[in-house]
């Protein structure tokens, strides 16, 4: 119940920032057609990033929270890690596009109006700190509502640097700070986006979960009474805070007596979950000398 209570809770956060940053995108898109601003259309292109990262996000929760199935055996879980990828994937595009289009810019006079382009820099900036508040305590427990999180924070911080290139303008009507605060908000996304993009990719292709060592976590299994060898061990990430574990463990030769081997698999199971926190294992139990037929490894 707890479970989809908190669920339930981490939906209505993001439907929220979604509608905030919907709201807000067609104004800073309006806005710096009108003004002209570079900056602008560039946080306008992150903050379109940030309606369609929160929605990915909200289609992704509810994929999330879909039990297993005949063909899905393990649910869903991936697909948050899957939507945390996609949305770090299209700040790295985006990005690529606004540079594109400082550079051009850089060789092209234009003129920039500082009092609109400031006015709707500070909107777009209080959107996204609303939007960030909401997901706050979401993020910290959920990849796929961190991901989104983060597009917020870069967004308000690409926001800040909206509002003080109107404010040059304004007051020394230097244009060029438009074109550098553009370059300042790419760097900006960028450095937040990468850690994300690295933590999901490690986690799509079944690495070893952050947190847990390999080698600590066979050295451990080998330091047991009973246990000779241990081999085919595999860790990985279901989803979030969802490691799982399977081994074959090989036993000493009087430790096969089925009341004694069913106390060395229980003593497996409680190091890994006490120790390590991995609570889905499948632990395939050996006795010294046992072969496998060849093709079965």
């Amino acid at each position: 119940m707890n479970h989809h209570h908190h669920h339930g809770n981490n939906r209505n956060r993001l439907w929220w920032a979604f509608w905030i940053n919907f709201l807000f995108l067609i104004v800073e898109l309006v806005g710096g057609i009108i003004t002209g601003s570079l900056a602008l259309l560039s946080d306008a292109g992150h903050m379109l990033t940030d309606v369609g990262a929160l929605g990915l996000a909200i289609i992704v929760t509810g994929l999330a929270a879909k039990p297993p199935d005949e063909r899905r055996t393990y649910g869903y879980l991936k697909t948050e890690i899957l939507g945390a990828f996609i949305n770090g994937a299209t700040l790295v595009a985006i990005c690529g596009f606004i540079l594109w289009e400082a550079l051009h810019r850089s060789a092209t006079p234009y003129e920039i109006m500082p009092l609109p382009m400031l006015v709707i820099a500070i909107l777009g900036l209080a959107a996204n700190v609303i939007s960030a508040i909401i997901l706050y305590k979401g993020q910290t427990e959920n990849i796929n509502i961190k991901s989104a999180y983060l597009h917020l924070v870069s967004d308000a911080l690409g926001s800040v640097g909206v509002v003080i290139s109107a404010l040059v303008i304004w007051i020394w009507n230097w244009t060029f700070i438009d074109i550098l605060a553009s370059v300042i908000i790419v760097g900006l996304i960028l450095s937040g986006t990468w850690k994300m993009l690295l933590q999901s990719a490690r986690m799509l292709i079944d690495s070893v979960p952050e947190g847990i060592n390999f080698k600590q976590v066979r050295w451990e299994l080998l330091s047991l009474p009973h246990v000779t060898d241990l081999h085919d061990l595999h860790i990985w990430s279901l989803g979030q805070d969802n490691p799982s574990l399977s081994a074959h463990i090989i036993l000493k030769k009087e430790c096969t007596d089925k009341s004694h081997w069913d106390q060395c698999l229980q003593e497996c199971q409680k190091l890994l979950a006490d120790r390590f926190g991995i609570h889905h294992t499948t632990i395939q139990i050996e006795p010294e000398g046992f072969k496998e037929p060849k093709n079965c490894s």
